[in-house]
């Protein structure tokens, strides 16, 4: 180790409140989607930005959108439920048409997959950052630790790549 190099510290959260909080969003999903066992489920969330210039102040407003994500590996079939911090309130499942991508891209330093639609599609793409949150945590539901779900994502969506690939799509780089 050099003299300005950091060791990485494990994210601050509580274990017993990470799988309460896992068990609930499980709950959420199986309610709201049918064969919702049949789906791998792990949190994500989105945000979009919006600046406006001012007579004297600019303004410069983030909104956040948390999900549960539920994935398939044996049809490639993703669905996003919007859900609120405490996982008390959500809306309907919403299918991602899967036939619309055609890229995969992964950006490691922010944990951020995107699902990347086809050319005259009303929206550029599904950008879902899977990082998960600890106990400090100013936005979303705290304590979600899912190293294990977030790997198991990223096969599924390399698996999904490799299809894309087949049909004949010229891909971004991959990489973990």
């Amino acid at each position: 180790m050099g003299l300005f190099s950091k060791k990485p510290q494990l994210p601050d959260y509580d274990k017993e409140d990470c799988e309460a909080k896992k068990k609930r969003m499980r709950e959420i999903f199986n309610e709201t989607v049918e064969d919702g066992d049949s789906y791998e489920i792990l949190y994500a969330y989105m945000t979009s930005s919006k600046f406006e210039h001012g007579w004297f102040f600019d303004t410069n407003t983030t909104s956040f959108y948390d999900y549960i994500v539920g994935y398939r590996d044996s049809d490639f079939d993703v669905i996003l439920i919007q859900i609120d911090p405490e996982l008390k309130e959500h809306t309907d499942a919403w299918h991602i048409d899967m036939d619309k991508i055609v890229n995969v891209s992964y950006d490691p330093k922010i944990y951020q997959v995107c699902f990347k639609y086809e050319k005259g599609s009303r929206d550029y793409g599904e950008l879902l950052k899977i990082k998960g949150s600890d106990r400090k945590t100013m936005y979303g539901p705290k304590n979600i630790y899912q190293p294990e779900e977030r790997e198991k994502f990223l096969d599924f969506a390399e698996a999904f790549r490799a299809t894309l690939e087949q049909k004949g799509y010229k891909l971004d780089k991959w990489k973990r």
